[in-house]
């Protein structure tokens, strides 16, 4: 019998056979493993282990819900780049070139920090703004007049333009101590450019800045604890005005227990915030100033600068040598206040971006291989099968040529396929499966869209809503196009200044299709206000018309907004939105109060009337009203004023205006020759009595008002004859219509003026019998470039018993050229003249003009006198500066081609 054994020396041959085929199948794995790659996320090549395929799926990244997109999907991951946007004031127009090379070229950014400048640009940027958006809106901005907060004059009541024409010297007090400005401008006008600009962008940071299409952070310093500020929540336009608050020419932004400036005194160049956050590839734009040349070293906010950009150099360097990649315009030669020719620095930052373009992408492509673990595999493929309604014009299709002919393609060039197929937004799911020697792609298509419901919109139709949608219906969702839809609806309603309008909600029934967008048009729920120390809240409400319950409106609140900071009263005036998870909003108006109390000062000195100065002191905000309460003290050679004044520019929330007054005046008046400015005599006109003017605002371009007067006229002789002597007391009442939307008073470029009255005179106890008299006044002003034409038309005329102290009184510079200061007296009056004006040189505080006027006219004490063949002429050429004294002119004026006169004058007349 034989007996079957095993050798202890030998293994089994079954053993042996197991073990090869255990090796096999391991080299097998080996082999299919080399060919696929490996992957760290679904969206890498894989391996079935049943089937030994290679199937490819998107890389995905961060997932976009409703009500950002039709539907849920992910968007494709990518290399994670931060841009750091240095500071540099003009210099920085070059970060619009900048995004816009990257955004041309597909660089997508993760992640915004930017300093002064560059915080605006990157936050606009951040907040939905397209590079060609920022470059319009770069081109049209008055870059130069940005940091001037006096408002427009145009924008002010009547009244608030009166005041406005009295320049003097001002000083302000708190509790009788001088309170001095922190800087050359608060900043008004800044605030209001950016939180318009903010309002009309696509997104809303509300809670955080990582709500922004990309998040973003903005530097700044706290002047209290000389930290650094990292800002990244809170209102964005006032983040960005905090920024770029540089010293001595914008006050500090307070901001909660904070008062911040310019984040480029500690951090100029964020880089190091920008890594600190995780992002892989840092990209930073040197815009930084170069030190200033000594000529261009005057202003104390330059010397601030220079000082600056002095203790910056070591930091910056450092920051910048942190960068992957650097883009710097130290080579600029433009400072940082100069905004002239700004597209030159757009383009020049979009060809230093395209210059590093291939960096750029080299950095991208190298982190996302890694980020990927992908290999360099290459595959054997004769046919490409791709999904129906598929792209005809496939890269694949184009590298692997005509199917059946073998071509060769790589591991990378089959997912940027299946990436980019997902990318189109047609499809939910997409992959690629290499079997054998055929690429098959499969896709599941996005569900069709059958029908769309707008809800929640009172402001526009639903038809009107839906020509916003580029999506059609009987197609198929499109994730791309569903985000764009869904941007359009927005945008239309910012158009309109509908800046808290929102998507609320998206919803879509696969089922049926039905398509159903829920508007959320931004019903103000309660508007709150903060600031206010003296000042009551009805003055505040009274201009910012907006209402709870109201659909906001940014247009309306900018008004309000301009309204409150004309009163004068405040320093600084702005608005920010709070929205809140029940719908509608929080609107918070902000107010910084300026101390009420006042003292003004001035000076002038003409060579008819001799000098004069004046003195004021009162208060802009009586008790918190927002009424005028002054005492006013006027002293000269010939000219004495004393007067006690209030004013009501608004009553409660009506725009009728009231105003009383109490005064003495006391005038030294010379007689003359008429036409010949020979001195007959002299005579004081003494007046006391009292005004009380009730009118009504009409818009900001004029008013009706009519006026009661008390008075007692004295007339003294001091030497010679031409007048009467003589008490009159008596009582009128006026009536008078202005119109006025001239830019400016004194070197008026555009606008008219027009201003009309009646005036009924009784005397008291029936001394002498009641007159009458009238006057119109029209003139119109037009400018091309420097060139200015004025246009002057004056009559008037009065009953024969008006006595002398009421006729009118021509004469002087401003009338006729050639004249002495009331040379003409008489009842009836016209005037006319003709006025070109060039502006010779243009430059801050010194503007220089000359002129040239002709005039006609005449005045006769009888109407019978009155004849066109009586009318008299002057002509006269003029040399005037706009300085910060006021101006200054010298002019010189010949009447009837004989008599010669020159005239001097220097400040604002009072």
């Amino acid at each position: 019998m034989l007996v079957n054994s095993v050798s202890p020396n030998r293994p089994p041959a079954a053993f042996v056979l197991a073990f090869v085929l255990l090796i096999i199948c391991f080299e097998q794995d080996v082999a299919a493993l080399t060919n696929t790659g490996s992957s760290r996320s679904a969206s890498a090549a894989d391996s079935s282990r049943a089937s030994e395929i290679p199937v490819f799926t998107p890389r995905l990244g961060k997932q976009v819900r409703p009500p950002r997109a039709f539907t849920a999907f992910y968007e494709l991951a990518h290399p994670r780049v931060g841009l750091a946007l240095s500071g540099g004031g003009s210099r920085c127009l070059v970060h619009i070139g900048v995004l816009q090379a990257l955004e041309e070229n597909h660089i997508q950014i993760d992640l915004i920090v930017g300093t002064s400048m560059g915080s605006i640009l990157g936050g606009l940027y951040a907040a939905g703004y397209s590079a060609r958006q920022l470059r319009d809106v770069a081109l049209q901005l008055d870059w130069d007049t940005l940091m001037q907060d006096e408002p427009s004059r145009r924008d002010l009541l009547l009244s608030q333009k009166q005041d406005r024409d009295r320049t003097y010297l001002q000083l302000r007090l708190r509790g009788w101590q001088p309170v001095l400005p922190r800087a050359l401008t608060a900043g008004q006008k800044l605030q209001s450019v950016l939180t318009e600009l903010t309002l009309k962008a696509n997104y809303w940071a509300n809670s955080s800045y990582d709500n922004l299409r990309i998040p973003f952070r903005a530097m700044a310093t706290d002047v209290y604890s000389g930290k650094e500020i990292v800002i990244d929540r809170g209102d964005l336009a006032e983040a960005m005005c905090a920024s770029a608050a540089i010293p001595f020419l914008l006050s500090p932004v307070p901001r909660q227990d904070l008062l911040l400036v310019d984040g480029g005194l500690l951090n100029n160049i964020p880089v190091d915030v920008v890594r600190r956050m995780g992002m892989e590839i840092v990209i930073a734009v040197d815009a930084t100033s170069n030190l200033r040349a000594k000529d261009n070293l005057t202003a104390p906010w330059e010397f601030a600068d220079q000082v600056t950009t002095i203790m910056q150099q070591e930091h910056n360097l450092a920051q910048a040598r942190a960068a992957d990649v650097l883009i710097s315009f130290k080579n600029d030669p433009r400072h940082s206040l100069d905004f002239t020719n700004p597209d030159s620095l757009i383009q020049a930052g979009y060809e230093q971006t395209l210059a590093q373009m291939d960096r750029i992408r080299k950095l991208c492509a190298n982190a996302q291989q890694e980020a990927n673990d992908s290999s360099d595999a290459l595959f054997t493929v004769h046919h490409v099968d791709l999904p129906d309604n598929g792209a005809a014009e496939s890269r694949l299709i184009l590298q692997a040529g005509s199917n059946g002919v073998a071509r060769m393609l790589s591991a990378a060039q089959i997912q940027a396929e299946v990436d980019d197929l997902y990318a189109g937004g047609d499809y939910r799911e997409v992959r690629a499966v290499l079997q054998r020697d055929t690429l098959r792609f499969e896709a599941q298509k996005n569900p069709i869209i059958r029908s769309v419901q707008f809800t929640g919109n009172t402001v526009y139709s639903a038809a009107l809503l839906f020509d916003c949608l580029q999506t059609r219906l009987g197609r198929a969702l499109n994730h791309k196009r569903g985000q764009q839809d869904l941007t359009n609806v927005v945008e239309k309603y910012r158009q309109d200044g509908y800046a808290l309008a929102e998507i609320r909600s998206v919803s879509f029934e696969e089922a049926t299709g039905a398509l159903t967008i829920e508007v959320d048009e931004g019903r103000i729920v309660d508007l709150v206000i903060e600031g206010l120390h003296r000042t009551q809240e009805f003055v505040v409400l009274r201009e910012f018309s907006l209402e709870a319950g109201e659909i906001f409106n940014s247009n309306i609140a900018r008004e309000g907004v301009d309204r409150l900071h004309n009163t004068g009263i405040f320093e600084k005036a702005s608005y920010s939105l709070l929205r809140l998870p029940s719908g509608g909003a929080l609107v918070k108006i902000k107010v910084e109060e300026k101390p009420s109390t006042i003292v003004r000062l001035g000076g002038f000195h003409e060579s008819e009337r001799g000098s004069r100065v004046f003195t004021e002191i009162g208060t802009e905000n009586l008790l918190g009203g927002g009424n005028k309460l002054f005492v006013h003290g006027n002293l000269g050679e010939r000219d004495q004023v004393a007067r006690l004044s209030w004013r009501a520019d608004r009553i409660a929330r009506t725009y009728l205006t009231l105003s009383t007054s109490l005064y003495h005046e006391r005038r030294n008046n010379v007689t003359y020759v008429p036409g010949r400015a020979m001195p007959l005599g002299e005579y004081a006109d003494r007046r006391a009595g009292m005004r009380a003017t009730l009118g009504q605002q009409v818009s900001r371009w004029g008013g009706l008002a009519v006026e009661f007067r008390t008075e007692e006229v004295r007339l003294r002789s001091i030497s010679g004859s031409g007048y009467p002597v003589g008490t009159s007391r008596f009582n009128s009442i006026a009536v008078r219509s202005i119109l006025d939307t001239r830019d400016r008073f004194l070197f008026t470029r555009t606008g008219r003026f027009l201003n009309v009255s009646y005036e009924y005179f009784k005397p008291y106890h029936g001394t002498s019998a009641s007159f009458s008299k009238f006057q119109a006044q029209v003139e119109s002003f037009d400018s091309i470039g420097p060139h200015t034409l004025h246009y002057r038309l004056t009559g008037g005329t009065a009953e024969e018993n008006t006595p002398f102290y009421e006729q009118f009184k021509l004469g002087g510079p401003h009338e006729i050229y050639g004249l002495r200061d009331q040379e003409f007296v008489g009842r009836h009056l016209v005037l006319g003249s003709i006025e070109y004006r060039y502006q010779l040189r243009k430059r801050p505080w010194l503007d220089t003009y000359i002129s040239l006027r002709y005039d006609w006219g005449g005045v006769w004490v009888d109407r019978r006198d009155t004849s066109y063949r009586k009318i008299r002429n002057g002509a006269g050429i003029a040399l005037a500066l706009d300085t910060p004294l006021g101006p200054f002119g010298v002019a010189f004026g010949l009447f009837e081609g004989r008599q010669k006169r020159v005239y001097v004058q220097l400040g604002h007349a009072f």
